[in-house]
């Protein structure tokens, strides 16, 4: 236990590979400088932000194989992921649909299916692509929270998982130092590595799209390529940990429902049409 944080004051402590401060962390949910942001953003700028938003979720999908029975082809998935990063103006987009109408032919969307961990982020990540296409054409608020939030979930389910496995995942000593050292107020949030960085990089994301000259091409500007580097190395860093698990790994009891079944961090059925299986 450290006698002060690096802002002063107020003392903190490790647990489960979280920095806590000892008096009672912010609730991320309500905390409403999270949602400002957004609500400063026209829908061009709206896209940008979700599109950042599923581009920290994308390496499960490009690094990661997908099953067979799912029969998804991985040049559709190619195809999704450049045409979604191809027009950011919040406006309806014929040929970024045609992508996602190619993908969601896949087999996958008529069957029942039972994830392992990095499938249910390959099945989250299609999910945030689709909420995105439904929102084009009017991009509001809280259709851009709702994606934003969702990357959100997912990074502190990850930190969770961590948290229950026995397995060794690499970078255990490079998350703690990072955690040690992050600043306020992402310190203040008293969450894992990985809700952690994932802020931050949201922070960065938005900052730059509030600050973008009206009609920028973001992603191809030089601070827009610096963002998807930054989105990618998160990206890559989840499919790192996500690997370190054995495809049989279950979750622990705190992540279980009664029934003993896993708790996963969103039914993606309500969003695509794909059914988990009970």
């Amino acid at each position: 236990m450290g006698e002060g944080g690096p802002t002063g004051g107020a003392e903190y402590a490790f647990m489960n590979g979280s920095v806590l401060p000892l008096e009672s962390p912010v609730d991320w949910r309500l905390d409403d400088r999270l949602t400002a942001q957004i609500r400063r953003m026209d829908r061009a700028r709206r896209h940008q932000a979700a599109f950042f938003a599923v581009r920290r979720l994308q390496a499960p999908l490009s690094d990661i194989a997908m099953p067979q029975e799912w029969g998804v082809d991985q040049a559709a998935v190619e195809g999704l992921l450049h045409q979604g990063a191809a027009r950011l103006d919040g406006e309806l987009d014929d040929d970024f649909q045609q992508a996602l109408d190619r993908l969601s032919r896949a087999p996958l969307f008529d069957s029942e299916v039972d994830p392992e961990l990095a499938e249910t982020f390959q099945l989250e990540a299609i999910s945030g692509w689709m909420l995105l296409g439904q929102a084009l054409g009017e991009m509001t608020e809280d259709q851009t929270d709702t994606i934003v939030v969702r990357t959100r979930e997912l990074a502190r389910y990850l930190d969770g998982c961590v948290d229950d496995t026995l397995t060794v995942v690499p970078g255990e000593k490079d998350r703690e130092c990072y955690l040690a050292n992050v600043a306020d107020p992402l310190r203040g949030y008293g969450l894992g590595y990985f809700a952690t960085r994932n802020l931050e990089v949201e922070g960065r994301c938005h900052e730059a799209v509030l600050t973008a000259t009206d009609g920028t091409d973001l992603p191809a500007s030089t601070t827009g390529r610096e963002l998807l580097a930054l989105c990618d190395d998160y990206s890559r860093e989840m499919v790192a940990v996500l690997s370190a698990f054995p495809r049989d790994w279950s979750p622990g009891p705190s992540r279980v429902d009664a029934a003993g079944r896993p708790r996963w961090p969103r039914g993606i059925s309500e969003d695509t049409g794909v059914v988990r299986e009970p």
